[in-house]
Order: C-alpha cells, then structure tokens, then sequence
C-alpha cells in the first residue's frame, strides 16, 4: 500500500494518457471541424483519411477517455479521503467547491464544453460513500448505470425524449460563428449560451448519472489499491482487462456500424451508448496497469513519460482549451474549420508531446503544476509548498 502522501506512478501515468484521448475528441470542436458540412470537410487536405480516423475515434475514444477520466477521479477522491485524518467530509466539500468554481471560469472564458463543473456537482455526492466496501460501490456503479439504460429506453415513450434538443441546437448554430470570427468578448458571450446547450444535452443523456457511476466504479478500485504494483488482484484486473476491450469494443462497433433503423438498432445503440463507454474505459486502465507492474525498460520508459503529465492534469486540460482557441478562433490563429480530421490528429500529438516536456520540466523546478497548486490552497486553506527550493 502507497503510504500517506506518495505519488503511485501508474495513476499518475493513466490520468495522462486520459488527457491525450480527451484532447483527440475536444480538438473537433475548438477546431470548427466538427461543425461544418461533409461538402466543407471533403475540400481539406488530407480529408480522404478523414472517415476512417473518425469511425475508429467514435469506436475507440469518444466518451471512452472522459469515463476513463471519471474513473480516475473516484480513484483520487477516495484515495485522498483515506489519507486524510480529520474533517474528510469538510475538506472534499471544500475540494468540490473549488472545482466548481475552476469549471465555471474555464466553461466562460475558455470552453463550454468543460467537465469540470459537472465533476464538482456529482463529486459533493461522492462525500456520502466514504465508509463504503468496494463491492457496494461497484453494484452502486451498476445499478446507476442499469437506471439510466432503462431510462434512456422508456424516454421516448412517455414523451421525454428531445425535450432540450431544440434550444440546445438553437444554442449551438447562433452562437459557434462567433467562434470562428468574434472578438474575444463575443467569444466569452457565446461561451456562456453554448454552456446552456451543453448542459441539456448533458441532461437529456444523462450524463450526471453515467459520470457518478464512474466515480463510484473508481472509488470501489481504489479500495483494493488496484493502481499499486504489489496490490495483487492480477486475475481481477485480467477480468476486467478481458471483458471491458472484447465486450466494450464490441458493443462500440455495433453502435456505430448498425445504421438501420429498426429494434435492433435501438437496443444496440442504447448498450453501445451506456454500456461501451465504461466498459472500455476499465479495459484500458486494466490492462495498462497490468502492463506498468512490470519491470522493462520500455513500461519504465512510458509510464515515466506520461506521468508528469497526469500529476498536472488539471493545468494540462485547462492549457489544452487555451491553446486551442489562439490556434483556432478567429480573434488569434484564425484556423477556424480550414484543418481536416487527419490534419488535427497530428496536431493534436505535437501539442500532447508538448505538454509531457513541459509537464516534465515544470516538476523538475516545483512541485505540483500552477492549478494544482491554487487548487491545494483553497482546500487546505494554507499556502502549499511550490518550488522545490522552498523551506
């Protein structure tokens, strides 16, 4: 077991490979790619590779790395909670708190398609499962999730279904041209309307609960210590590694290749959308855990390089909306809707690439990344420790 205050490298490592699948999806709307036509798409370079990268990103990472990220905070929130020696309920509260309010400034001035404040809104839930066995919390995660599946499938019939949709896409076409070449200010404006439509469409597919699932999934492993490499539970994780990519995967490419519409469809399209999602997610967390327990050169190597980059998460995904719109909005770089899908990828890795040297760098001179650090006042309510050379 890590003791008080330890980094365990491998959690690290996994919040910084979520980053970079987050940033493949993030990058097709800061970029106006995701908003244009098929006529628009097909006239940018290097488009003839565009359907097949976006049929395997909606099979392989769309959804998947935000659940793997959900995961990662339950992990985090009940980690910290075991450390923590008096007052744990107060000091999460106070934790969810600045999260919010970090959330609804980069959902503003940065990106209305933030998770933070959704995080912040479900993580005060988490507060109620503190003393809770990791079995509990695992059927917790189930059930949530069995909820929203047979609620998503009755939707329609009582006549909940698309109640937002109308303003939210509304929402969506009045406000993404200010994106493309709008001042600052009007971007800010538009940001605040398209946080709107991005909140219904949050609650029309409800994501709250999905979210809080993961956290409860995260929290039931972080309970059997499942990201420390003499834990045990091999065969637990080889399970999960197992079930989650063969079944998950499964369930995602049925989703996206299914087109018709009959009762197949639905059925698919309902456990590909709830189900695929986490199951990949643990997939991936299980079998790069696995991986990174071993001793090579190589699992060194990569767990080395994406670590740094995970202890500063939460600077990485906030810097990742702030480059993206001096690239792409109009008031700056301009490159709004002029790059292909197969164009963003690779610019999507230089900028991950990026962040790992920077992120390497930073930690070599403080200790803990600029937010975390802020983040850390707030909740301890006294000022932490930021250069390494500070007494």
């Amino acid at each position: 077991m890590a003791s008080k205050g330890e980094r365990i490298d491998g959690l690290d490592a996994l919040r910084g490979f979520a980053i970079f699948g987050i940033l493949l999806i993030n990058i097709q709307v800061f970029s106006g790619w995701g908003f244009v036509s098929a006529d628009t798409r097909q006239a940018l370079t290097w488009s003839e590779w565009d359907e097949p990268i976006a049929t395997w990103l909606d099979i392989l990472v769309r959804a998947k790395f935000y659940s793997l990220f959900s995961l990662l905070f339950g992990y985090s929130f009940m980690m910290l909670a075991q450390r923590v020696q008096h007052g744990p309920v107060r000091y999460h509260l106070r934790r969810m708190l600045g999260l919010l309010v970090i959330g609804a400034a980069h959902s503003l001035f940065l990106s209305p398609w933030d998770i933070l404040m959704l995080y912040g809104v479900m993580g005060l839930f988490l507060g109620a499962f503190l003393n809770v066995r990791a079995p509990t919390l695992a059927a917790g995660g189930v059930a949530l999730l069995v909820f929203t599946g047979v609620a998503l499938w009755f939707a329609p019939q009582l006549g909940l279904a698309d109640l937002g949709s109308g303003i939210s896409l509304r929402l969506l076409q009045d406000n993404v041209p200010a994106l493309s070449g709008g001042s600052y200010l009007e971007v800010v404006e538009a940001n605040a309307y398209l946080s709107v439509s991005v909140f219904l469409d949050r609650i029309e597919h409800l994501r709250p609960l999905r979210v809080l699932a993961m956290f409860l999934f995260g929290a039931a492993a972080a309970r059997l210590h499942l990201a420390e490499r003499n834990s045990g539970h091999v065969r637990l994780l080889v399970a999960v590694a197992l079930v989650g990519l063969v079944v998950g995967t499964a369930l995602a490419m049925a989703e996206v290749k299914l087109g018709e519409e009959s009762l197949a469809h639905r059925v698919v399209n309902l456990l590909g959308g709830v189900g695929a999602p986490p199951l990949l997610a643990m997939g991936y967390g299980a079998v790069l855990l696995l991986w990174w327990r071993g001793r090579g050169r190589l699992t060194g190597a990569v767990r080395s390089a994406l670590a740094p980059t995970g202890r500063m998460a939460l600077t990485n995904y906030i810097l990742q909306s702030a480059v993206c719109i001096c690239v792409f909005y109009g008031m700056w770089g301009d490159r709004f809707a002029s790059l292909s899908l197969a164009a963003l990828m690779l610019y999507s890795t230089v900028l991950f690439i990026a962040q790992m040297i920077f992120s390497a760098v930073w930690l070599r001179l403080f200790t803990q990344g600029p937010l975390e650090w802020l983040w850390r006042w707030q909740m301890k309510r006294k000022r932490p420790r930021l250069l390494r050379t500070e007494a």
